[in-house]
């Protein structure tokens, strides 16, 4: 594997952990904690060990220093050990409900920046002509599948809070009270995420415009901008777009597995033996200088 191969293979690799905390934003009954446990040990440890990722962030001045004080929120508002939001309890991860939307809040800016830290590298491989065909490959499927995963979570969350905003209007007789008005802020929120997995997006397949589209509809007629298909509910269309995100989520995931385990095992095989390599020659240096003569002071 080239060297700007493994740099970005190990980009990919920090972007998943933040990627696939955007599972703490869906309902289930259980959270595997040693996979919560792996996140947090790379989110935590990753930007201050000797990785691609410090190096792009000691050296790129006042965006680096903002990337990383978003990378240090993202893991102490998520991870930290005083986290209100997740905390390890017993045999699962407990996720406080109410914080939900500051999940998304903190995921999505951050992973479309490290997106762009990505595609930096990916520019210079293509310019320095270092294109190995399975890293195009792995950022071809990453990006769809980091997109599918958004709008997977992102629609539930968004038609939670709509029923929850409808139940407050119906409860207050149509008046907007402190309540209603705190989830209406939560849905302007996680649009506007939305948008930005929208704007952001560099894949333009049909299999990822499909389920963009229809969640972009049922947010427009959530808004009244559009007006429900003849005959159907709004319970009814988030079920098509449900189905049709899924679709889009199941062979996105499995193809994405495909491509980027074998290069992360790669990667780590590559980083031993030149590890190992370069604490040889460290090794063979100190032996050599230790064997060397030592001319006499014969002094004057």
């Amino acid at each position: 594997m080239l060297p700007i191969s493994r740099v970005i293979v190990s980009l990919v690799y920090f972007n998943s952990l933040v990627r696939d905390s955007l599972e703490y934003t869906i309902r289930r009954e259980k959270f595997d904690v040693n996979y919560y446990e792996y996140k947090k040990n790379g989110i935590i440890n990753e930007p201050k060990l000797n990785t691609p990722l410090k190096y792009f962030l000691d050296n790129n001045g006042e965006k680096g220093a903002e990337l990383k004080k978003m990378i240090e929120d993202f893991g102490n508002e998520l991870y930290g050990d005083n986290s209100t939001i997740l905390r390890v309890e017993g045999d699962t991860v407990k996720v406080d409900a109410n914080q939900v939307v500051r999940i998304f809040d903190l995921a999505i800016p951050l992973h479309e920046q490290l997106n762009a830290v990505i595609r930096l590298h990916d520019t210079y491989r293509k310019e320095h002509n270092e294109v190995e065909d399975k890293i195009t490959e792995l950022l071809e499927l990453d990006e769809k599948f980091y997109r599918a995963v958004a709008l997977f979570s992102l629609s539930g969350t968004i038609m939670a809070k709509f029923r929850e905003f409808n139940d407050l209007m119906r409860e207050s007789n149509g008046e907007k009270g402190p309540a209603a008005k705190f989830v209406e802020n939560e849905l302007n929120t996680l649009v506007r995420c939305f948008s930005i997995v929208k704007q952001n997006a560099s894949c333009k397949s049909s299999d990822y415009l499909e389920p963009l589209d229809a969640l972009d509809h049922l947010i427009e007629m959530m808004n009244g901008r559009r007006d429900l298909p003849q005959g159907q509910n709004f319970n009814q269309v988030y079920a098509d777009v449900n189905q049709k995100i899924q679709k889009f989520l199941i062979i996105t995931e499995d193809a994405w597995k495909k491509s980027y385990t074998p290069l992360i095992q790669e990667m780590i095989k590559d980083n031993q033996e030149l590890r190992a390599k370069a604490e040889a020659n460290q090794e063979g240096s100190a032996n050599a200088t230790a064997e060397a003569p030592v001319e006499e002071n014969k002094g004057e």
